[in-house]
């Protein structure tokens, strides 16, 4: 082991214990810079050895501790050391497939079985969390009621023309609104999240030129087959199971669908090379997302699943092209 990586993995794990622990301070830049707690330990892990990723993650599961208490130290262990450096070394995995030492003569891990693990972590962890707020599906609801009448004390006026009955039923559908979505949609977003911290920590990597591993085509990106019947477990949970079943249902269905979207994205740049408008084209297709946000995801994950049967890449002539 190198001392300087270790070093180094130190100071991410202290960096990102920083980054957890602003979130108490309240402030608007807050919860931004908590939301990249995960960052300094992916680089740590993705260009200084999985060894300084470990390091990382125990200055900062020893920093959390002593500054607020075991049990946060454990949170940040659990949902965003462990996690990240997990991945890092699974970005770092490879085979040799030939004789030599050239990057050429090793297969790495796939990056759509990364995108699995990614989607795996964040559905495990999420429903955790909702386990975490009741144990039972009626509390479970009922923590949202409590949310609302946290809301209700900031805004009066929230329910003033209604009163007692009425006014109870109204918030008593709203909380099983929220409890149908919230998780399913904080799956998705940290799905997101996620993906895009992993691409961002590899982007800096790349650029300090200590990446190990070649630049992958992102848009050769595809699940792995099993994606397909866990996702068709999800959505049959979803149908016809109740309370927690169906909760956990939903929320490994919509981080599914987060994959399948990005693996339909992933077609379409690939299928769009050999036509010289591509750019507008992409921005055209990326401008949807801005201007009908969450519904293009469907579209775009029936692509990616239809990918999985039809292979759509292997139907079109893709050129490689130039770099810029």
């Amino acid at each position: 082991m190198n001392l300087k990586n270790l070093l180094f993995g130190a100071g991410s794990g202290a960096v990102s214990a920083l980054l957890f622990a602003v979130i108490a301070s309240a402030s608007p830049l807050a919860f931004p810079l908590y939301l990249a707690a995960p960052l300094p330990i992916l680089i740590a892990t993705l260009g200084f050895t999985y060894q300084a990723g470990l390091m990382a993650a125990a200055v900062a599961f020893a920093l959390t501790s002593l500054v607020f208490s075991p049990l946060a130290g454990a949170i940040h262990a659990i949902s965003i050391s462990l996690p990240s450096w997990f991945i890092g070394y699974l970005a770092l995995l490879a085979r040799p497939v030939a004789e030599g030492e050239d990057e050429a003569s090793a297969e790495w891990y796939p990056i759509g079985r990364l995108l699995l693990w990614n989607i795996a972590i964040t559905v495990g962890l999420t429903c955790a969390g909702a386990l975490m707020l009741a144990t039972d599906y009626p509390s479970f609801i009922k923590s949202f009621e409590g949310v609302i009448s946290d809301i209700m004390t900031l805004e009066p006026t929230l329910f003033g023309h209604l009163e007692g009955a009425d006014r109870a039923a109204s918030i008593f559908a709203i909380a099983q609104f929220m409890a149908l979505l919230a998780a399913p949609l904080s799956a998705a977003i940290s799905t997101i999240l996620s993906v895009g911290l992993l691409y961002l920590g590899a982007r800096i990597v790349k650029a300090s030129g200590r990446l190990p591993r070649p630049w992958p085509d992102l848009a050769t990106l595809a699940l792995p087959k099993i994606a397909l019947p866990l996702l068709l477990l999800c959505l049959l949970l979803t149908a016809i199971a109740s309370e927690f079943a169906g909760l956990f249902g939903r929320i490994g269905l919509a981080a599914l669908l987060v994959g399948f979207c990005l693996q339909g994205l992933a077609v379409l740049h690939m299928i769009t090379r050999p036509i010289k408008s591509r750019r507008a084209i992409l921005a055209m297709i990326y401008s949807v997302f801005i201007l009908l946000p969450g519904w293009p995801v469907l579209g775009f994950s029936a692509l990616g699943v239809a990918d999985i049967w039809i292979n759509f890449r292997t139907r079109f002539p893709n050129p490689t092209l130039p770099k810029p």
